[in-house]
């Protein structure tokens, strides 16, 4: 866990962020935007609300892997801290079926500085929460629906883990501050996740590093969809290896990657094609530390779109 994990719980202002919302735009598979132009969406948006009273994006809304990666990975050149924020439902799931343990492990992984839950009911928000604490590296973010939860809300979501109240209102704000002002009020320990954690747009991985299956290198091409479900099906697997070898081979996959039940490792030895792969895999994903690209370089690619050189 972070250090601000360690701190104790914030009230903050809705006001305070600059809020970014959704693109709507469904990218290559699913709709016919690339990843590159999602991006470029969202460094035209994030350059007309940035200004110098600018302190913080809220990613707000968010229900696709896609426009939390483009968005985090513009808003870091600004240099403003990212918080990100999701809708769910009560399986923990955004409207596009984006479950939040996958988007947080992806956001902090890419730089976020806090990962927020937002629901119908406070039951389920608590409940989220409660769900994602153990794979939590950053901060834990709430919002109310309608600006206030109950002392016994505030309470049971305090004992989950959250560390950050974004949006309450004046009355709630004043109950919070009681709360945790009070000479009884402990921070909870909560133990955490101690292992690989890879996601893609479907699920979260957890994966131990001792005793995780590679499987053979799977070559790239544009009918690859059948190569992958076949190995994905096929059992006693934990990681699906793609074998990259070219940007043309980065892009193939990408167009099927969709298709994966499993968490992804890329291999190969071109740097340009490395780069792109990682840059347009939805999700977290491993990178073979045996490739013979430069090593400071592997280290950057991995660092810049959240990997893990394994």
């Amino acid at each position: 866990m972070t250090d601000d994990c360690c701190l104790r719980p914030v009230a903050i202002d809705a006001e305070s962020f600059t809020r970014v919302e959704p693109s709507g735009e469904m990218t290559i598979p699913y709709g016919e935007t690339s990843f590159t132009e999602l991006k470029a969406i969202y460094k035209e948006r994030l350059g007309a609300v940035n200004t110098e009273e600018t302190t913080a994006f809220l990613l707000d809304g968010m229900t696709l892997l896609s426009d939390i990666r483009a968005a985090i990975l513009e808003c870091r050149k600004l240099s403003k801290p990212v918080y990100v924020m999701l809708n769910v439902d009560e399986e923990f799931l955004t409207e596009h079926e984006l479950p939040a343990d996958a988007a947080l492990i992806v956001s902090q992984s890419l730089g976020a500085v806090c990962f927020g839950i937002t629901a119908d009911s406070a039951e389920t928000v608590t409940e989220c929460i409660k769900r994602i604490k153990p794979y939590a590296q950053i901060p834990l973010a709430v919002r109310p629906s309608d600006g206030t939860f109950t002392d016994e809300e505030l309470s049971e979501l305090l004992d989950a883990g959250t560390d950050v109240f974004i949006g309450l209102n004046d009355d709630c704000a004043a109950r919070f501050m009681n709360i945790i002002s009070s000479e009884e009020f402990r921070m909870p320990e909560h133990e955490c996740i101690d292992g690989l954690m890879l996601a893609n747009e479907r699920s979260a991985f957890f994966l131990e590093h001792d005793t995780t299956e590679i499987s053979d290198p799977i070559e790239c091409n544009a009918g690859m969809g059948e190569d992958i479900i076949a190995v994905c099906e096929q059992g006693g697997l934990d990681v699906l290896k793609i074998q990259i070898n070219s940007p043309d081979d980065a892009l193939d996959f990408a167009d099927n990657a969709h298709m994966a039940t499993l968490p992804v490792m890329f291999s190969g030895d071109d740097e340009i094609a490395m780069k792109l792969a990682v840059m347009l895999y939805q999700g977290r994903a491993l990178i073979d530390s045996t490739s013979l690209i430069d090593p400071d370089e592997l280290k950057k690619a991995a660092q810049k779109y959240g990997a893990v050189i394994y």
